[in-house]
Parts: C-alpha cells; sequence; structure tokens
C-alpha cells in the first residue's frame, strides 16, 4: 500500500513539474523575452533590423510599464551614441524620461544625455540635478553635465 502511494505521490510531482513550465501563455513568453525578462534560449541568425527600427523600439520603451524595461532602452540609446549612431530624435524621449519615477531609469537617463552631446538638454539636466534626491542619480546627472562641458 505505501509503494502505490508513493507512485501516485512521484507521478503528481512530476505532472506538477511538467505543467508548471507551461504557467504563461505564448504571448506572455514572447513580451517578456522581448522586454529582456527571459535569456535567449539559443543565438539565432535574424534578418538584419534597420537603424531606425531599433532606435523607434527604444524609444518607444523608454515609455514601458517595466522599470528594467525602459532602463535596458535609455542604455541601448547611450550604446547608440557611444558608437556613433546620435540621432536627434532621441533628445526629446530623453529629456522627458529624465522626470521618470525609477531612479535606475533617471540615472540611465542622465547618462544617455550625456553620450548624447546636445548641447539642448543642458537646461533639463541642470533643472533635474536642482530637484533630484537621489545621489546615484546626482552622480549620473553631474557626469553628464561635466561631459557636455556645463556644471
Amino acid at each position: 500500500m505505501l509503494f502505490i502511494i508513493l507512485i501516485i505521490v512521484i507521478a503528481v510531482v512530476l505532472i506538477y513539474a511538467f505543467r508548471s513550465q507551461q504557467g504563461l501563455s505564448p504571448n506572455e513568453r514572447r513580451y517578456l523575452k522581448r522586454r529582456g525578462y527571459e535569456p535567449p534560449a539559443e543565438v539565432e541568425e535574424r534578418p538584419q533590423v534597420s537603424r531606425d527600427t531599433r532606435l523607434f523600439s527604444a524609444i518607444e520603451s523608454l515609455s514601458d510599464v517595466s522599470p528594467f524595461a525602459r532602463q535596458r532602452a535609455a542604455e541601448d540609446l547611450s550604446r547608440m551614441c557611444e558608437s556613433g549612431r546620435r540621432d536627434p530624435r532621441m533628445l526629446s524621449a530623453l529629456i522627458t524620461t529624465l522626470d521618470d519615477s525609477d531612479a535606475s531609469v533617471r540615472s540611465a537617463v542622465a547618462i544617455a544625455l550625456g553620450k548624447l552631446a546636445d548641447t539642448n538638454s543642458i537646461a533639463a539636466l541642470n533643472r533635474r540635478m536642482e530637484i533630484e534626491e537621489s545621489i546615484h542619480v546626482r552622480a549620473s546627472l553631474e557626469r553628464a553635465l561635466d561631459g557636455l562641458g556645463e556644471q
């Protein structure tokens, strides 16, 4: 009798383990993967994405619900600026996101504005510096302003 109960418990545990990985719908898994919450399973060959598509995707992600997705979008824009693909369309979206509720997002945006190297962002950075409470974000704002030649 004990052996039968043990087999039933093992079967229930195995069924539960296999079904628990199917807790999310395919659409939910795809959304989370696009937002950076799931590591890629394997490297696959994909068609090249145009520069504008990547830019607009990052700008759109600056207004995402998830603070992590907004931070990653700002970091992606920062990497674009570092690689020489600065675009004036980044400026207004970054300045708007400078007032984000999450400190890590504001810090990433300040760094991105510093790397964008557009002097039109100095006023917004100075305005944020006056009201910023986070020490981490203030340091990023100072670095951005130093990079723009203004303090």
